[in-house]
């Protein structure tokens, strides 16, 4: 089966390929985003919006960054933080909070036909640091996860696959579609 990737984030695309071990299709749209801190709801709407473009199973994600001192937030905002404050930016503005724990949450959502869909969620636990390492990819060179010395920015690709939340939703993805492929 042929998977589309509903992104024109050539890294996502990378990252989500590399532990699919299959190559996706990617697919870039032009899809509107709810605003909502319930990460599943934006996933929701932006598969919907993407079956009803391509009639074609199809593969949305969306990736949160939550500060436990800010309860909610970033949450699925924290693009607009980082484009609004910047790396340095969020973490100072965290500086103000003694609580620097956060968890990083990667939703996947899936539909074959529209109607059914399959959400895969990995969520991991860590602190906001100072910028180290690759600043490339999002909010990776602030986010240390827990019982690591590295942030996500420092790590091989094969490093961050393994303990990141897109890693983990990936591998929940990738047994579903085995169990898919063993009922046929």
């Amino acid at each position: 089966m042929k998977l589309h990737f509903a992104t024109s984030n050539s890294n996502k695309l990378r990252e989500l390929s590399s532990l699919l071990d299959s190559p996706l299709i990617s697919t870039p749209l032009d899809l509107q985003e709810i605003q909502t801190t319930d990460l599943h709801e934006p996933v929701k709407n932006k598969l919907q919006q993407a079956f009803d473009k391509l009639s074609a199973p199809v593969i949305v994600e969306d990736t949160s960054l939550y500060f436990e001192a800010w309860n909610e937030l970033p949450g699925p905002f924290v693009k607009w933080f980082l484009e609004s404050l910047g790396l340095a930016g969020m973490v100072r503005a965290l500086s103000q909070f003694e609580d620097t724990s956060a968890r990083a949450v990667c939703c996947l959502g899936f539909t074959i036909d529209g109607k059914t869909m399959h959400f895969f969620e990995g969520k991991v636990k860590g602190y906001i640091v100072e910028p180290r390492g690759s600043r490339n990819f999002g909010w990776d060179s602030i986010f240390q996860p827990a019982g690591q010395q590295k942030t996500f920015g420092e790590m091989s690709p094969e490093e961050k696959q393994r303990l990141s939340p897109r890693g983990k939703a990936a591998v929940k993805f990738k047994q579903f579609l085995k169990l898919k492929v063993k009922q046929k």
